[in-house]
């Protein structure tokens, strides 16, 4: 499955907050979208789905523009994951699991063998099978978060779009959701992640997409990073790489002045 989009632009309250922007995202690639906040990386993500609408230019699944497209057969090309979830307060994760089979089910039927089989395999790849009975509003973040991912994996989509995944999680969540995430890519799905943390796209490979004010300021494999200089003028801020006992390890970190 091939995602690109062609000359997009988008305008969000009369203000334009996408311009110009063409990208290709092939079948099972690794991306991440980074960028200072305002930049329009959720409104990207949004646009490439069709959850707003393009003020020009066009996005295009396989060659068929998008807005073409019902949601439900949308629904079982493209798993989302948003950073904020509405509703489901007072519903068990189990009910929050099984929703992610309605793109494949008709109104009202029920779940048949092979959606109950599509939940087992998501509840284990995410390893929340003793918070099955739980409600959602009795979860911790990390939980939550894992339990929407769930969802998105039992779309058995083969893209997942998530939007900032690990933000806010304590370490140990973030390890896990990379892991959830390392094993999707791996099994050939295309994954493609908003992230605020640079060393995240480090970790997971592949290409990076950075926006600045609304275009493509630019888009390379993810080493790309490395060049403190580009991430300066992309953020506005300085940025030193340290290296590992294994001089092969990186990672990016703020350089702060001395106080």
């Amino acid at each position: 499955m091939v995602i690109e989009a062609e000359s997009l632009n988008v305008r969000r309250l009369g203000r334009h907050v996408l311009r110009d922007i063409s990208l290709r995202i092939d079948d099972g690639e690794c991306v991440s979208i980074i960028g200072p906040n305002g930049a329009g990386k959720s409104t990207l993500m949004s646009a490439l789905i069709g959850l707003v609408p393009a003020d020009g230019g066009v996005v295009r699944i396989d060659g068929a523009e998008i807005h073409r497209l019902p949601r439900r057969q949308l629904a079982r090309l493209i798993a989302y994951v948003p950073q904020i979830h509405d509703g489901y307060l007072g519903f068990r994760v189990r009910d929050v699991v099984e929703a992610g089979r309605y793109a494949h089910l008709d109104p009202l039927e029920p779940l048949k063998g092979q959606d109950h089989a599509a939940v087992a395999a998501a509840v284990d790849a995410c390893r929340i099978g003793e918070l099955l009975e739980r409600a959602v509003e009795t979860l911790s973040g990390g939980e939550r978060q894992k339990a929407w991912i769930a969802a998105a994996l039992a779309q058995q989509s083969p893209a997942l779009f998530l939007d900032e995944p690990t933000n806010a999680l304590d370490p140990a969540h973030q390890v896990e959701l990379i892991r959830i995430m390392r094993d999707h890519h791996r099994a050939g799905g295309t994954l493609l992640v908003i992230c605020h943390d640079l060393n995240l796209p480090l970790v997971l490979g592949g290409r990076v997409i950075a926006l600045h004010r609304g275009g493509v300021f630019f888009d390379q494999p993810v080493e790309a990073l490395q060049d403190t200089g580009r991430l300066e003028q992309l953020y506005g801020a300085r940025f030193a790489l340290h290296r590992g006992a294994d001089g092969q390890t990186v990672s990016i970190h703020l350089e702060m002045e001395p106080s």
